[in-house]
């Protein structure tokens, strides 16, 4: 890869770092043909509370319209990877699990997130990786 110059900004940096984040994550979700958005999903749903989540709080958790993650879901749920039911507190409301493909799937990424990890940051130190962390918590 290039050598980059800090002189081409902070921007183009990030972007390539989690450009090549996402290189990887790409490698292990090919296995389960999901995309790194269905992936996103899927860690949304197993990490709130009770495994449940409605659309309209996934859609705000992703940063994205709830037009734009319908299709999404219903391919996943289509693929087993999600469940969709009626909220036992209220029948309006539609709360998305985790399917048993989708558990296995989520599963198998935790697992594999260290690798990933030790690809990514296995050259910084503890602390340069705690700076980076701080440092990515007040961008977002």
């Amino acid at each position: 890869m290039k050598e980059l110059n800090i002189n081409m900004g902070i921007t183009p940096l990030l972007y390539q770092a989690s450009h090549k984040c996402m290189m990887l994550q790409n490698e292990i979700l090919k296995k389960f043909n999901i995309s790194v958005m269905q992936a996103a999903i899927l860690g949304i749903i197993r990490f709130v509370e009770d495994g449940a989540v409605n659309q309209k709080t996934l859609s705000k958790e992703m940063g994205v319209k709830e037009s734009s993650v319908s299709s999404m879901i219903n391919t996943m749920i289509k693929n087993d990877l999600i469940i969709r039911e009626q909220s036992r507190t209220d029948a309006r409301n539609k709360i998305l699990r985790l399917g048993e493909r989708g558990r296995e799937i989520t599963e198998f990424i935790e697992g594999s997130a260290k690798d990933i990890e030790n690809k990514l940051y296995g050259h910084l130190t503890e602390e340069e990786k705690s700076s980076l962390v701080s440092i990515l918590k007040k961008l977002i």
